[in-house]
């Protein structure tokens, strides 16, 4: 059977979104609508409002998983058994309900064949040298983070290793559990995919910068494009309705969005 190349997922926990989600949800379904779109969805979550919204926006379908609250998201992230659903299409295009696309660039991002694109996360915490004990284990930090609120997931391979390491991951979250440790499964994958997979290709830094961009902390002069030129923006971003709203501002006005 011939698989599509991607399918947009968009996880939803609210049976309404927030006024400046709908923004973005609006963007996504204005910019994606020609590709398959999917909603990541709690089994129990009543979808009305989003079979409303999306009608003769964008072709919709939702997949229903069982997980409450963000750390149960996270460990499906990390569970073959969500892979698995995807299987049909090659890549999945992650994209939260605080991510903001800029223009359509899937398909080119798709067929420049990495295993993983997170967008770029600008915060000098993450920009730390390795200790000698995460380089004598293997786990030094990776040349940056990308944000799982705004990624590219090649799904074969990711239910490959989920498979493949599940007594590694279900041993990991049980440790992590016991110890009262919070789970965020782009740091996570990071770190350790890498490890449980060599051959695990994850785009250089130069070239995710011009995919996504996820600015928490730092200074505006650091960054590799500016608010006020969306030919210099990246394919999306992440976290703008939590980080640096004002900054945003002119980029989202420039699409007709009244904020």
């Amino acid at each position: 059977m011939t698989k599509e190349l991607v399918t947009v997922v968009i996880p939803i926990h609210l049976e309404e979104p927030l006024e400046l989600e709908k923004i973005s949800l609006a963007q996504t379904l204005a910019i994606l609508h020609r590709h398959p779109i999917t909603f990541m969805t709690p089994t129990w979550l009543d979808t009305a409002w989003y079979e409303e919204f999306c009608r003769g926006k964008a072709d919709v379908r939702f997949e229903r998983f069982d997980w409450r609250g963000h750390e149960a998201y996270g460990e499906l992230q990390t569970s073959a058994d969500f892979y698995k659903r995807f299987l049909p299409y090659e890549y999945m295009l992650v994209v939260h309900l605080d991510a903001f696309v800029f223009r359509d660039e899937l398909e080119q991002w798709c067929h420049a064949g990495y295993d993983y694109i997170g967008a770029v996360t600008y915060n000098p915490l993450w920009d730390q040298p390795s200790s000698a004990l995460r380089r004598l284990t293997g786990f030094s930090y990776p040349e940056y983070f990308g944000s799982g609120g705004f990624a590219l997931k090649k799904n074969s391979t990711f239910y490959r290793i989920t498979r493949r390491a599940r007594l590694y991951f279900n041993a990991y979250h049980w440790m992590r559990r016991r110890r009262g440790l919070a789970f965020y499964d782009d740091l996570f994958l990071a770190q350790h995919f890498p490890k449980l997979s060599p051959s695990f290709r994850v785009a250089p830094k130069a070239l995710a910068q011009r995919f996504g961009a996820a600015w928490e902390f730092g200074e505006e002069k650091d960054l590799p494009f500016s608010n006020h030129d969306n030919a210099s923006l990246p394919f999306g971003i992440h976290g703008w309705i939590r980080y640096f709203h004002e900054y945003w501002k002119p980029a989202i006005r420039h699409y007709g969005h009244s904020i």
